[in-house]
């Protein structure tokens, strides 16, 4: 059957943009939406992993860490969400044929992504209030890490019904096979072959954002506490370090996952797609060797320098990804031939409002973190109040 065939057309509305724009738009989008999800989702795991390592001592840095962290998860998961819908956005516009088809096939774990992500959301307020700013015995290390860890098994799910679908939006010669299979949107992509290293590489790179995270919090506390700002400089610094090790060998499986027209043109048969790629290793290679300066002397231009790196390398593998995309579409539709009948007051006050969205979310951010500084225990007052002692983490 040809595939053509049964590929819907777009709208008979014209674009709002220029094609170009909206492009733009997507990869910037999807890079504001990318920071937060991969801290929500590494997150919650390092948090868990955190409590139970300092929970013998609520003093000890482990523990301190993990309650600065799982205080600040709610914002992130908001500002995730929040974020999410741009990019979301312009990818229905801009492959809404494709996108929407894909949807349909797999409707039931599509639609499961909205009470996953309000669980999950949920979970961390739980977190909050109901342990941390309320117990402070030896259970509350272990029950913060348990329902943590819950809510980071729910996220990766979230993320894996994406990994589905945005890979399933591009094999359109799949869909009839898959419709017969279920009409009724019980399905998900399994049987492609670049779905589960897709899905690790995000996975592994949702640890070392918020390792970067957790190293962000460090530069903070460095002028009110310089032990501990180091100590979490420095541990940061690590698990950035270790997942971006392990993301070389996820990224070649990765890429060599791919049919190998599409692998080709990241290594040598597409000029800018090989020259995003190499930009990418290169930042890759910096972002590891300042890591790994800062994981063993807490070198706070050596953390700027990675932490930098890290940003720029992720926006570039965003385009990579992006690039993949095209690849994949180009034979099946074209929004370039689509008519466009710009609208130019509407995209004014869309930057206006992303831009206010954005600085409301950072004010937010700060105005929590202040309360939790008023409300969080100082290490030397719990000793003081009769908190156990024992040697820092």
């Amino acid at each position: 059957m040809d595939t053509m065939s049964f590929i819907p057309a777009y709208q008979p509305l014209p674009f709002p943009l220029p094609v170009w724009l909206m492009q733009i738009l997507l990869i910037l989008g999807f890079f504001l939406h990318a920071l937060p999800m991969n801290v929500m989702l590494g997150g919650g795991f390092i948090c868990a992993a955190l409590f139970l390592a300092g929970k013998h001592d609520q003093t000890s840095n482990a523990f301190r860490a993990a309650r600065a962290l799982a205080m600040s998860l709610p914002l992130f998961i908001s500002f995730a969400i929040t974020q999410g819908i741009v990019p979301l956005l312009f990818v229905q516009l801009l492959y809404g044929p494709m996108f929407y088809t894909s949807s349909i096939l797999m409707a039931v774990p599509w639609l499961t992504v909205i009470p996953l992500v309000l669980a999950s959301y949920y979970i961390s307020y739980i977190v909050i209030y109901r342990i941390l700013l309320k117990e402070h015995n030896a259970g509350t290390a272990t029950k913060s890490a348990i329902l943590l860890t819950i809510m980071g098994v729910m996220l990766a799910v979230v993320g894996f019904f994406f990994s589905n679908i945005m890979t399933l939006m591009l094999t359109p010669d799949k869909w009839v096979a898959m419709y017969q299979h279920s009409s009724h949107g019980l399905n998900l992509n399994l049987h492609e072959g670049q779905l589960i290293p897709r899905y690790t590489h995000f996975v592994v790179a949702a640890f070392a954002v918020a390792g970067m995270t957790l190293g962000c919090f460090g530069l903070y506390m460095l002028k009110r506490e310089e032990q501990f700002g180091q100590w979490m400089i420095r541990l940061g610094s690590k698990i950035f370090l270790y997942s971006t090790i392990v993301q070389i060998p996820v990224g070649l499986w990765f890429l060599f996952s791919l049919p190998q027209q599409m692998s080709s043109k990241f290594l040598g048969g597409d000029i800018i797609a090989t020259a995003v790629f190499g930009t990418s290793m290169a930042l890759a290679l910096v972002c590891i060797l300042a890591t790994t300066i800062s994981s063993n002397t807490a070198s706070k231009p050596a953390f700027l320098a990675g932490l930098i790196g890290n940003a720029l390398l992720i926006l570039a593998m965003i385009v990579n990804r992006h690039l993949l995309r095209l690849f994949y579409l180009n034979p099946h539709i074209q929004p370039e031939s689509m008519p466009v009948a710009t609208q130019w007051d509407l995209f004014i006050i869309f930057l206006v409002s992303t831009v206010a969205l954005i600085a409301y979310l950072v004010w937010l951010c700060r105005l929590v973190w202040t309360a939790f500084q008023k409300k969080a225990p100082d290490a030397t007052a719990m000793k003081q109040a009769g908190a156990p002692a024992a040697p820092v983490n």
